[in-house]
């Protein structure tokens, strides 16, 4: 029988901070705000299926990468569910239910999401993943606040007993570099580092190098010179201007003899954004889909191993 992952704890290290600042599954989309047995914490139920976390600061893109692939998934066959079980808030359902709807329309999902875990079935109805977005706030936060109260310093339970769990897991880590939430990490020498160094001290420890597999995802690479929403041209100057920012990471996931890399770099861009006005008056962000090629590039990378 499947169990459940819930709760849990990882040792931590002190971090030293400079600073102190589709086919739908039955009535899917009619997912109640509460169901009795359900958990009031974050819980994964079954210890087999495959498990994408996406690993980045608030703002960083997870929500609208986890949509883009999405999207991507479905039109190739595969069946897109949220999953009921994963939490008991009204707040989680609420989540599922606009996922949902966005995955339908061309309205952007607003980083406003905080949990969402998202089943991906084949045409069998075999599950081949389950795609966890979790806060941003959860992997690194750049609030002065939390960070004086020390919620860099510790991994929430939820996180840290799917990560020592025995289900399979890709992580796919984002190198946030040009994000536009107020802070940018191509600048801020301080959080850009202390992102990387609560990765390696915190969240890689507790991950498989044998059985899991990371992927760095430069996102938002139509931003930069190295690429548009039709592709990357130039992935070997998106790499090393990667490098440039996060060197550390970089060297510490090689090891071995023969210096062998225990990562997959790979570049992404969701789409453009645009405004405009619905019939209510009110202003929307309105989605246009990037190139197949980067969802399609990152689904085969996380899924080499499953």
């Amino acid at each position: 029988m499947p169990e459940n992952v819930i709760g849990g704890n990882i040792p931590q290290q002190d971090v030293e901070l400079e600073n102190p600042i589709q086919v739908e599954h039955h009535q899917q989309r009619n997912i109640p705000d509460a169901a009795v047995g359900m958990p009031a914490v974050p819980t994964i139920i079954d210890h087999n299926a495959p498990v994408v976390v996406f690993v980045g600061p608030p703002s960083s893109g997870k929500s609208m990468i986890l949509v883009r692939l999405a999207k991507y998934l479905r039109s190739q066959g595969y069946t897109i569910e949220t999953d009921p079980t994963f939490l008991n808030t009204p707040e989680y359902h609420a989540g599922c239910r606009a996922f949902l709807e966005k995955l339908d329309g061309d309205v952007a999902l607003e980083g406003t999401v905080k949990f969402l875990l998202v089943n991906v079935y084949d045409r069998t109805g075999r599950i081949i993943a389950k795609l966890l977005e979790a806060p941003g706030e959860d992997f690194y936060t750049t609030d002065a606040g939390m960070i004086r109260a020390g919620k860099n310093d510790n991994v929430e339970a939820y996180l840290a007993t799917i990560m020592t769990s025995t289900n399979p897991k890709s992580y796919v880590v984002l190198l946030d570099l040009d994000s536009d939430s107020g802070i940018s990490f191509r600048n801020d020498n301080y959080h850009r580092n202390s992102y990387m160094q609560r990765f390696l001290r915190h969240f890689l420890p507790a991950i498989n190098l044998r059985r899991d597999r990371i992927v760095l995802l430069y996102n938002k690479i139509d931003m930069t010179m190295f690429g548009t929403i039709h592709g990357c041209h130039n992935a070997r100057g998106a790499r090393q201007d990667a490098e440039i920012y996060y060197g550390q990471l970089f060297a510490r996931l090689r090891g071995g003899l023969f210096n062998i890399e225990q990562f997959a770099f790979k570049t992404f861009c969701t789409g453009m954004f645009s405004r405009q006005v619905n019939n209510w008056g009110e202003e929307e962000k309105i989605y246009h889909v990037a190139d197949d090629c980067y969802p399609c590039d990152l689904w085969r990378e996380i899924t080499r191993k499953f």
